[in-house]
């Protein structure tokens, strides 16, 4: 890029595009799937950086009449795609707050999550805009709507809302200060919280997102492929060219995405980076292993939302061209994103620890990004004086605080209060709990061991999921496998720890075959410090995963399954610290 990313800190990617505009009219900005030719290959439609910036323009100045302008908060909900460029890009040209929820999290849920906010405009596929008459989201009323790819009755489409190009264009009227927008967290560790990211951390999620994208090391116009909803205009902020993927995103979940056609589009328009969550990049790696396909335009396979393991990171390597790189990111919806960990790193130094035991390793913080672990308390924290930092190698609950971060929840002061602390440098900075435990090592890389809520108290021993569960995962036999604690009655809040399995396709399931794979995971568990308290393991079909990314545990879920299956006597058994007979069963 020849111009400085946000100079004055406003997240107005509508100035990107412009610029490019000016400088490169006929550059690509969208290449979008369009059907197929007669022989079978795919068509595809080219838009240009001056197509798409004439549209921004031209329908920025209509969604300024209908009212949507500065601090408007304005729902998005339509998957990547040319028109939600334009209005997406309008929208930051307008200076509009705008509102991310996915509705996978449940109709329902969505309807009770937008309803703590003033919502004043909604942006959607007609099908949302279905939604929010059926369900509430937001309210159903409302003058500022406006429908994408497709009509609905009372909103405004693209067409409808193109003007004349103005002479001279206005920036919107906001600061750095302002609010520029909300992402709802998933809520799958508790109450979905509305993380509120001003205009100058928007602005460095971006700066960060650039640098572990690797477009600087990118020879010419970066082409990239949002997968991740969300992050649809990150190749567009690099001056890029973003590849729409052939993802029906409102029937098709994460794992249900089909990898070759996403490997066909990929390899048609010379994709170099990708951002995916670990189960389609799994998808993707499993066609390497299995049939040689390789992408060699792709240079850099970014993993989020969940932990990336070496049975995805090696065989995803090796499809990559020459000097590609794949690596994983971690962080929250309230830190996008706080560590990187290179994949090769992970396969040479770090993941024979992980299957021994060790916690997950994720990696180094960002450019200015603060990592802390300090003592876990349950409760508020106002100040970080109140906090106990502790050393290198001990666990704890890890903060962090960075450019990036998010420094509070919209309306929900609450939340703000039990997950942020208060720097003590008067610098006005915060530190955000991440919710998960951790420890730092002498390099200064963070591991990861899980969530704070998902760990086991036994006495005197913590078992924690992260620590765990890849000495099971690391069994030829098993794809994944999930800790959970299931109450002890009679006891006071006491759990009994119990591993719930999903084995690999094609592995034999009968009767004598899991007994014998039961014992077999049971004495590796012997084996480690971290797993011997382990003693009732439980084969699964398919473990429960979250609606976002299809790739984290949900331990709630699974531990209601696991509770049904475990006998009592079993557990009373567990009291009185007697061997404990394990359990094999299919659902």
């Amino acid at each position: 890029m020849s111009h400085t990313l946000f100079p004055n800190d406003v997240f107005d990617l509508a100035d990107i595009a412009l610029d490019i505009a000016h400088r490169d009219p006929e550059r690509v900005a969208v290449i979008e799937p369009k059907g197929r030719n007669e022989d079978g290959t795919r068509k595809y439609r080219h838009y240009s950086y001056r197509e798409l910036s004439d549209d921004i323009e031209s329908v920025a100045v209509g969604m300024r009449e209908i009212g949507i302008v500065e601090k408007t908060r304005t729902v998005f909900m339509a998957p990547p795609s040319y028109e939600a460029s334009v209005v997406g890009l309008a929208l930051t040209r307008v200076g509009a707050t705008t509102v991310w929820i996915d509705p996978t999290v449940g109709y329902l849920n969505v309807a009770e999550r937008l309803n703590r906010l003033n919502i004043e405009a909604f942006v959607g596929l007609p099908l949302a805009h279905v939604g929010r008459f059926a369900f509430g989201w937001g309210p159903r009323f409302l003058k500022k709507i406006i429908s994408i790819r497709g009509s609905f009755p009372g909103a405004h489409t693209i067409a409808s809302l193109r003007r004349e190009l103005p002479t001279e264009i206005t920036p919107a009227a906001v600061t750095p200060e302002d609010p520029a927008t909300i992402m709802y967290t998933t809520g799958s560790t508790g109450p979905a919280k509305p993380a509120l990211y001003r205009n100058k951390e928007l602005c460095n999620i971006f700066r960060t997102v650039h640098h572990t994208w690797r477009f600087s090391e990118i020879e010419g116009v970066p082409i990239d492929m949002p997968v991740f909803p969300a992050f649809f205009a990150v190749g567009l902020s690099a001056g890029g060219t973003i590849v729409i993927p052939p993802i029906n995103f409102v029937r098709e979940t994460p794992a249900k995405v089909r990898p070759w056609a996403l490997l066909e589009v990929i390899n048609d328009c010379g994709v170099q980076t990708l951002f995916a969550s670990p189960v389609i990049l799994e998808n993707l790696a499993r066609l390497g292993r299995d049939e040689g396909a390789v992408v060699p335009t792709l240079q850099t396979a970014v993993g989020g939302g969940a932990p990336l393991y070496a049975h995805v990171i090696g065989p995803l390597q090796e499809m990559l061209g020459l000097g590609g790189t794949v690596h994983a990111d971690y962080g929250a919806t309230e830190a996008l994103p706080v560590t990187e960990m290179s994949g090769r790193e992970a396969l040479d130094e770090t993941y024979d620890a992980t299957a021994r035991g060790a916690g997950l390793c994720v990696g180094h913080p960002f450019p200015g990004v603060s990592l802390k672990i300090i003592e876990i308390d349950e409760q508020p924290i106002a100040t970080l004086a109140d906090a106990g930092e502790l050393g290198a190698g001990k666990v704890g609950e890890i903060i962090a605080r960075g450019p990036h971060i998010s420094p509070m929840y919209a309306d929900d002061e609450v939340s703000t209060k039990k997950n942020k602390i208060a720097g003590v440098d008067g610098d006005g900075e915060v530190w955000h709990r991440l919710g998960d435990a951790g420890y730092l090592d002498d390099k200064g890389r963070l591991w990861c061991c899980g969530r704070l809520g998902h760990r086991i108290e036994l006495g005197t021993e913590t078992l924690h999921p992260l620590m765990c569960e890849p000495i099971f995962d690391d069994h030829a036999a098993v794809r994944q496998s999930g800790l959970v604690g299931v109450p002890i009655s009679g006891s006071s809040g006491a759990e009994l720890p119990v591993i719930c399995v999903e084995l690999v396709a094609g592995v034999a399931r009968s009767s004598g075959e899991l007994d014998a794979l039961r014992n077999e995971l049971l004495e590796m568990a012997a084996a480690h410090s971290s797993t011997g308290a382990i003693r009732h393991l439980l084969f699964r079909d398919r473990l429960p995963v979250d609606p976002r990314h299809n790739s984290k545990i949900e331990r709630p879920a699974l531990a209601r399954w696991a509770a049904r299956r475990v006998p009592s006597r079993q557990r009373q058994r567990a009291v009185a610290e007697l061997p404990a007979v394990a359990t094999a069963e299919s659902r």
